[in-house]
C-alpha cells in the first residue's frame, strides 16, 4: 500500500524547507537595527573605553569614569538608531505585514498620515499646517516631510523593528545558524557527529521558529494603540487644521468686503471731487451735485465698513458684554428671541467672543430651517461653565452633520475643551446647548 505522501517525508521536507525560507525572510526584515547598533556599539566602547585606559585614581573616580563612558557609548547607539528608524521602520513594517497576512491570514490594516492641502492665507504666505511659508513648493515640501517623519504609526513601527531585533531576529536566525555552524562542525572530523546532531537540530527547528512572528506580530505590527492623550493629541491637531481654514476663509471674506465695498466706494469719491474741483469755477451747480453725490457714497461707504467691523467684532459685545450683546441680536432676528442670563459677570473675551458667535450661528439656523415662532437663549453658570441653551418650537431634526454649521460651533467649542449638545427630534421642540469651562472675570 502506498504511503500517503501529505504526511509522510515530503511533507516534511517541505515544510523545513519553507520553513528555512521564511526564517531567511524575517532575518533580514529584523536584522537592520542590530546591524547598526552592534558595529556602533563595538567600534563606540573601543573608543570610549580607551579614555581611561591607563587612569591611576580611586575606585570611585575609576566607576564614575566607566559609568560616564556606558553611558556615551548607549547614547552614540542610540542616535544611530534614531537616524536609521525614521528611513527604514516604515518599509520594513510593511513587508513585515505582507509576510503575516499570506504566511498566518493576520491581516493588520494601519493608516498612515496623509500629506495635508496647504492654504495660500491672504497675507500672502503658503499654511502647510504648522507653520507659514513664502512659497507654495516649501510649503507642500514641509507638509510631506511632517506628514512621513511625525507620523504616530511610523513611530510605533519603529518600536516594532526594536521589539523584533530581540525577539523575532534570535529565534528566526537559530535554525540558519544552527545548520550552517552545524555543516561546518560536520566537516570537522574530530566533531563530526556534533555537527550533524546540530544540522538535525536546526532543520527540526525550522517549521516552527518562524512563527514567532503571529503573537509579536500581533501585538506590534498593527496600528498605534489609541491613548487617551494620543486622542487628545489627534483632537488638537484636528482643531488647529479647522480654525486656520477659518482664519484664511475670515481674512478672504474681510479683503473680498474691503476690495469690493468701501475700496470702491472710496476710489469713485475720489473721481467724483477731482471732477468738482474741475467744475467749481465753470460750473458751480454740477460740482454741487457731484459732491452731494460724493457725500452720499462717503454715508454708504461707512455704513458698510461698519457692517463689517460688527462682523469682526460686535462693538456692543467688547463694550456692554455677552449679555447685551445676545440682547442686541435678539432684537434685530427675524423670529422672536427672549434672553435671559444667570451669568453674574464677564468671561474672558476670546471665550466671550466664541459663545457669542456660536449663538448668533444657532439663530441664524433657527431663522432659515426650524419655522420656529418663539426661541429662548439662556445663559448659566455653574461648576465653573459658562453654558448657553438656544430652544425653539421649530420642526426639529437638527443635527451636527459634516460642514454643516452646527460642526462648526462643535469645532470652534472644542478649541476651549467645550463641548456642543443637540435635543432636537423630529417634530421638535429643539434644544441646543454650548457649554464651556472659564472662569468670570
Amino acid at each position: 500500500m502506498r504511503r500517503d505522501q501529505g504526511t509522510g517525508p515530503l511533507r516534511w521536507g517541505a515544510e523545513i524547507g519553507l520553513g528555512l525560507y521564511r526564517s531567511a525572510v524575517l532575518t533580514a526584515l529584523t536584522c537592520v537595527m542590530a546591524l547598526v547598533a552592534v558595529p556602533v556599539g563595538v567600534g563606540g566602547s573601543a573608543l570610549a573605553y580607551s579614555w581611561s585606559d591607563g587612569l591611576s585614581a580611586p575606585f570611585a573616580v575609576s566607576a564614575l569614569a566607566t559609568l560616564g563612558e556606558t553611558l556615551m557609548v548607549i547614547l552614540w547607539v542610540a542616535v544611530s538608531l534614531w537616524v536609521v528608524h525614521p528611513l527604514t521602520s516604515r518599509a520594513l513594517a510593511k513587508a513585515a505585514r505582507r509576510c503575516a497576512a499570506a504566511w498566518l491570514g493576520l491581516d493588520l490594516q494601519v493608516t498612515y498620515r496623509q500629506v495635508p492641502p496647504v492654504t495660500r492665507m491672504a497675507t500672502g504666505f503658503w499654511w502647510d499646517g504648522h507653520e507659514y511659508h513664502k512659497s507654495e513648493r516649501e510649503a507642500r515640501r514641509r507638509a510631506r516631510m511632517q506628514a512621513r517623519f511625525h507620523d504616530p504609526q511610523l513611530h510605533w513601527d519603529g518600536l516594532w523593528a526594536l521589539v523584533a531585533t530581540v525577539t523575532v531576529l534570535p529565534v528566526a536566525a537559530l535554525p540558519l545558524l544552527a545548520v550552517g555552524y552545524g555543516c561546518y562542525m560536520a566537516l570537522t572530523p574530530e566533531v563530526t557527529g556534533y555537527g550533524i546532531a546540530v544540522v538535525v537540530a536546526g532543520l527540526a527547528g525550522a517549521p516552527f521558529a518562524w512563527r514567532i512572528l503571529l503573537p509579536v506580530g500581533r501585538r506590534f505590527l498593527g496600528p498605534v494603540p489609541s491613548t487617551r492623550l494620543g486622542r487628545r493629541v489627534e483632537e488638537l491637531e484636528a482643531i488647529r487644521a479647522d480654525l486656520t481654514h477659518t482664519q484664511a476663509v475670515e481674512l478672504e471674506r474681510i479683503e473680498r468686503g474691503l476690495h469690493d465695498g468701501a475700496q470702491a466706494r472710496l476710489v469713485a469719491m475720489g473721481m467724483s471731487m477731482g471732477a468738482a474741483e474741475r467744475l467749481v469755477d465753470t460750473n458751480p451747480e454740477a460740482a454741487k451735485a457731484i459732491l452731494a453725490e460724493a457725500r452720499a457714497t462717503s454715508v454708504t461707504a461707512l455704513a458698510e465698513l461698519r457692517s463689517l467691523v460688527r462682523g469682526i467684532n460686535p462693538p456692543v459685545l467688547a463694550e456692554r458684554g455677552l449679555v447685551d450683546a445676545l440682547r442686541a441680536l435678539a432684537l434685530d432676528s427675524s423670529v422672536s428671541v427672549d434672553v435671559f442670563s444667570q451669568v453674574p459677570s464677564r468671561p474672558e473675551r476670546p471665550l466671550e467672543s466664541a459663545v457669542y458667535f456660536s449663538v448668533a450661528e444657532l439663530l441664524a439656523n433657527v431663522a432659515k430651517h426650524s419655522r420656529a415662532e418663539r426661541v429662548k437663549v439662556e445663559l448659566t453658570y455653574a461648576a465653573r461653565t459658562l453654558t448657553a441653551t438656544v430652544s425653539d418650537d421649530g420642526i426639529g431634526g437638527a443635527a451636527a452633520s459634516t460642514g454643516s454649521g452646527l460642526s462648526g460651533i462643535e469645532r470652534r467649542m472644542a478649541a476651549f475643551g467645550g463641548r456642543l449638545e443637540i435635543d432636537s427630534p423630529a417634530g421638535g421642540p429643539t434644544h441646543i446647548t454650548v457649554a464651556v469651562p472659564c472662569e468670570l472675570s
